[in-house]
């Protein structure tokens, strides 16, 4: 696990990076674009900080809760890139929600419709969305990580903090946060940075 928890933090690492040379690339002025990424990277970094304590506390539940809402960074970027960073940031400023802005008179931009637009551009991260939603829901995960069977058949029940035995399933899922993070930073180098 040392090595997955050395990716999380080589990634945290790298935000803060940017987020230093945005900073500096707009001459430490609070431009959109700087409060926009800032946003982000706050909160991408809050929740990259708790998959840490997750992955040592082996905790897949808490974790794919986490990749799920580290997957909604990216529909954020996507809003921008859809609407504009203006419009964007004065929707969040009059507590406005993008789902609401209607793209046709039948689609509006939801979190389905945004998922589909980043999947265009990133192919696999619909299904990794769509792996972290249905997780967060009761559903067959959720059953499997509360049962253990023993080598005997045994069902038992396991309600104790993680799951040592998903070791396998938790590094796999540590792969999906660090290609996320690696989306959230690309994306925003391409709203943020011109001629990025």
């Amino acid at each position: 696990m040392n090595e997955e928890i050395k990716r999380l933090e080589d990634m945290m690492q790298q935000m803060q990076s940017f987020m230093d040379a945005l900073v500096k690339y707009y001459k430490n002025t609070l431009t959109r674009e700087v409060v926009f990424a800032g946003m982000i990277i706050k909160k991408s970094l809050d929740i990259l900080d708790s998959l840490e304590y997750a992955l040592r506390k082996y905790n897949i539940t808490v974790q794919i809760s986490l990749l799920r809402l580290l997957c909604d960074n990216c529909l954020a970027i996507q809003s921008v890139i859809e609407l504009g960073l203006k419009q964007v940031m004065d929707m969040i400023q009059n507590n406005e929600r993008v789902n609401n802005y209607m793209v046709s008179e039948e689609q509006n931009m939801s979190d389905g419709y945004l998922k589909r637009l980043v999947d265009d551009t990133y192919p696999g991260f619909g299904r990794v969305y769509k792996f972290a939603c249905d997780s967060v829901h009761f559903s067959k995960h959720a059953m499997a990580t509360t049962f253990l069977k023993d080598k005997d058949d045994t069902i038992t029940p396991h309600v104790d903090v993680g799951n040592k035995e998903l070791k396998d399933a938790l590094i796999a899922n540590n792969g999906s946060i660090i290609t996320v993070s690696k989306i959230i930073l690309d994306m925003l180098k391409k709203v943020c940075i011109p001629n990025w």
